[in-house]
């Protein structure tokens, strides 16, 4: 059985799932085993399990997932760490009108665009990230950033939310790296 060291190396693998792929692999990368050292004290800990079966449990974590957790808290979790480009784009508009911002609609899609693919990861002009341009009605600066960090904390707390529902899920589980030891 995987073991995940938390909640977020489980979100990461969950959602990160389509990296991985059933072609033959050269052989120095049939040699490489994967542990969990990263960060961890004392030996590396393996989970033992062959590149299919790390992938079905995956697989398998990921639909008890989405079955479990409140689906704002899914789709949160989504558009903030899932590698697909459509399942992003799908999380952002299932997001954009339930976020609790005294916002306009322009100015929460775009917020929870920007939320979702930071400007360091190159996924949208630059333009995009200016305050101003999420907004055609004027409004004062100070209240474009009220709203920003309004609906960013919204986002935040349902993407936090979501880390503990995760935790406490893998935990009733025996998933957890301390559960299994």
């Amino acid at each position: 059985m995987s073991v995940y060291r938390d909640a977020a190396h489980c979100i990461s693998r969950v959602m990160s799932i389509e990296i991985q792929d059933g072609t033959k692999k050269a052989s120095w990368q049939r040699k490489y085993e994967a542990t969990y050292d990263d960060g961890l004290p004392g030996a590396a800990v393996s989970d033992g399990l062959s590149p299919e079966e790390r992938l079905t449990q995956d697989s398998m974590t990921r639909a008890t997932l989405k079955r479990a957790l409140p689906e704002v808290q899914w789709q949160a979790l989504v558009g903030k760490y899932s590698i697909n480009q459509s399942e992003v784009r799908s999380a952002a508009a299932y997001l954009t009108p339930r976020v609790v911002s005294p916002a306009h609609n322009l100015f929460k899609t775009k917020c929870v665009m920007a939320w979702m693919i930071p400007e360091r990861r190159n996924g949208l002009p630059a333009s995009f990230y200016v305050l101003h341009s999420w907004d055609a009605d004027g409004t004062p600066d100070r209240t474009l950033r009220r709203w920003r960090s309004l609906t960013k904390r919204w986002l935040d707390d349902q993407v936090s939310a979501a880390h503990l529902a995760v935790e406490a899920l893998l935990e009733d589980r025996g998933l957890l790296l301390q559960d299994a030891a």
